[in-house]
Order: C-alpha cells, then structure tokens, then sequence
C-alpha cells in the first residue's frame, strides 16, 4: 500500500484498480464498472426513435428501443428462444413485437409471451416465458430508460431542473467514447487537469489565463457535492522551488482570466458546470466496461428570439470550440488512463475521493454507517491540517 501526505490517509491510496485482491476503501465504486443501476439514464434525442426498432447497449445490456404511437417501450434485446436479437424483428400486432427467428410474439410493455405463431394459436408455452422489459419516459427531449429493480422512482428525480422548464433551452451533442465511464466522471470533477491539459493546443482557452493551481473544499448541496473555493488556496502563478516562476504567460493570455464555472457532480454520473447565464451538463452513460456514452448539453432559459439566438450561436461556433475540441482533450485522456494500475494521489485529489465517497451512497446502497456529509467534513478538516503542516 503507498501512503501519501494530505487529507487521504493511508488507507485512502489502496491502488483500487489493480485487480490483485487488493482491499479497497471504495467497494461499491469498484464493482460500478457497469454503473449503477437504480437510476434513471438519458438514452438518445427523441427524435432518434421512429417506427424502426434500434438497439442501444447500455450498462452492459443490449436493449431494445420501439415507439408505437406517442410512447416508446424498452426490453432486452434477446428473444429467451433461441437468443435471437428481437431488433431484427417486425411488428405483426398493434402492441405487440414479433422475434423474426420463429415468430414469438410479445407484449410491448410487459415483454410477456402472447403468442408463439408457428407453434398455432393453442401454443403452451404463451403466458409462461417472458422478456424482461423497462420503464421509458420522455422528458427534455429525450428518451430516459430505468435498468434497476423494483419500482422506478419518478424520472424528474434524476434529471436536473434546469431541463425541466417551460422555458428551458437545450442544445447538445452525444457521441460514444473509449475508457470506463468512472474515469470520465472523475476527469469531470477533477480539479487539477483542467488547469494544466486545457491551458495547451484549447482554442477555448487560447486568450484566457488559467490558475496555476488550487484546493477546493467538497460540499454536499442535495444530490449533488460541490466543488468551493478556500481562500487562499489557489494561485494564478507562483514560484516553485528550485524551478522559477510558472506558468510564464504570455501577453494575450492576460485578455481574460478564466475561473470556470462552479463544478458539481452527482450519481449516477452527471456533472454540471454552472456559469452566469447558463449551465453546461454531462452524463456518462456505462456501454460496457470499457467504452461509455458521453451527452453534454448546455442549457439556459429563453424564448424567442433569446432562444433561437442561443441555439444559432451554439451551431455556429460554441459547439465545435467547446464540446467537440475542448472536451477531445478529455476524451483523449480517458482513454488513454489504464484500468488496471496502482495511483498515487496528491491534494487536489480530494475532489476525485470526495466524488467516490459519494458512489458508495448509491441509491440502494447505502450502509447508513456514516454520512456523506460527516465525510465531506472530516476530508476538508484533514485538508486543512495537512496544508498547515506543509506550510
């Protein structure tokens, strides 16, 4: 086990991707390599899902999406005959979908067997096979999916209220990325990257001067735990001993100095990013254990020509500048993050533990022990007496 100075402890640095056995202070994180599925999930844009039948993989799963009328109905994409892809079928029956192998034929919201056409209307295996089906709600334009067990609890319990106004603005992208979704979530809401990977080759960044660095205090604010300010702990530029001064900036990196918004995340893993008019979010959806579904949104409240404005501008610029090449550079490094090795964490790691800590509060998993709150305070007391011990 390696130990480290800051607000951790050894038993904090447990290198929990090595997959040798090792006893991690995170359980529940470590076995979420396929998410946690006692919440609701953003599947696609609504408009994706038309009279075709489309087969998504999500949390390990392959599903299938179908909409009939103004509803769309979701189950596992295998017909439990002979494992055929139920995708692949057709429709035969209003309600109804038929597996194109042997013509089962089972009720769209229930996945139950109603009929098994070449065994004739008689068949004796109707009533006594089923398909697991899921709930499907739309909301914000989008199609959300519930994977987990017993009742769903209301889908407006894990979609932000920014999304859910009459006035609400949302323009996005979703795109499929290589790298466990964890890790993706944790780059999210990792405090110290953003001012090191994205201050070279950001467009976003080109005219902005960025913190040399920083330690946040972790905050719980209902669902969600926050990234805060102390002050003091954060620097533009400084001198590092034996070193020099950095960062060295240069003149047209004065133009603007650039904090970001106030960063939070929540379960199952959804960031936001909060700014003055309006609030960037991401989900990162588990495909399998490797690669995971990455949607970012950026939402404000408009009408009008407000509304129509925001959009234009992000088609026009904001979309290319921000989710495609300034979030690349996060994808690049999910990516390349190796899932099966020892890390040594230092101080601006408490947001990566802190976002953890929360995983093992999973909906359904809790143990009640300790709070999420209690934990949160002792981090940042633990934080604050290592900085003083290291001057």
């Amino acid at each position: 086990m390696n130990s480290v100075s800051g607000p951790f402890g050894p038993k904090e640095i447990h290198p929990v991707r090595t997959g040798h056995g090792a006893i991690s202070p995170w359980p529940r994180y470590d076995a979420a390599g396929l998410g946690f599925r006692n919440y609701w999930y953003p599947v696609a844009f609504s408009r994706e899902f038309g009279k075709k039948a489309r087969s998504v993989q999500m949390l390990g799963e392959q599903i299938m999406f179908y909409r009939e009328g103004k509803r769309v109905y979701a189950f596992r994409d295998q017909c439990p005959h002979r494992g055929i892809p139920l995708s692949v079928g057709r429709q035969e029956f209003p309600g109804t979908w038929t597996c194109r192998y042997h013509g089962w034929t089972f009720e769209l919201g229930t996945g139950e067997l109603k009929a098994a056409l070449t065994d004739g209307p008689d068949s004796p295996v109707c009533g006594k096979v089923s398909v697991r089906s899921y709930p499907v709600e739309e909301r914000a334009g989008l199609v959300w999916v519930y994977m987990g067990e017993g009742k769903a609890p209301p889908v407006e319990e894990d979609i932000p209220e920014a999304f859910l106004q009459s006035d609400s603005v949302i323009v996005g992208r979703i795109t499929e990325r290589r790298g466990n979704w964890r890790y993706a979530a944790e780059n999210g809401f990792d405090e110290a990257h953003a001012k090191y990977l994205h201050r070279y080759g950001s467009l976003r960044t080109l005219f902005s001067q960025l913190p040399a660095w920083g330690i946040p205090k972790i905050v719980q604010d209902g669902p969600w735990i926050t990234r805060a300010k102390i002050p003091g702990q954060a620097a533009f530029e400084s001198d590092y001993p034996g070193l020099g001064r950095w960062p060295k900036t240069r003149f047209w990196k004065k133009i603007i100095r650039r904090r970001g918004g106030t960063l939070s995340v929540r379960l199952p893993g959804l960031l936001r990013s909060q700014y003055l008019a309006d609030a960037h979010y991401e989900w990162y959806v588990p495909i399998d254990e490797h690669q995971h579904r990455y949607l970012q949104f950026l939402v404000t409240r408009a009408r009008g020509l407000g509304a129509l404005f925001y959009r234009l501008r992000y088609f026009l610029y904001r979309r290319w500048l921000f989710h495609v090449q300034f979030n690349n550079q996060d994808a690049w490094m999910v990516e390349l993050m190796p899932e099966t090795s020892p890390e040594r964490l230092f101080r601006p790691d408490v947001s990566i533990t802190a976002w953890r800590r929360l995983c093992e509060h999973a909906r359904g998993e809790e143990d009640g022990k300790i709070s999420l709150e209690q934990q949160l305070r002792e981090m940042h007391a633990e934080t604050q007496v290592a900085a003083e011990r290291d001057g």
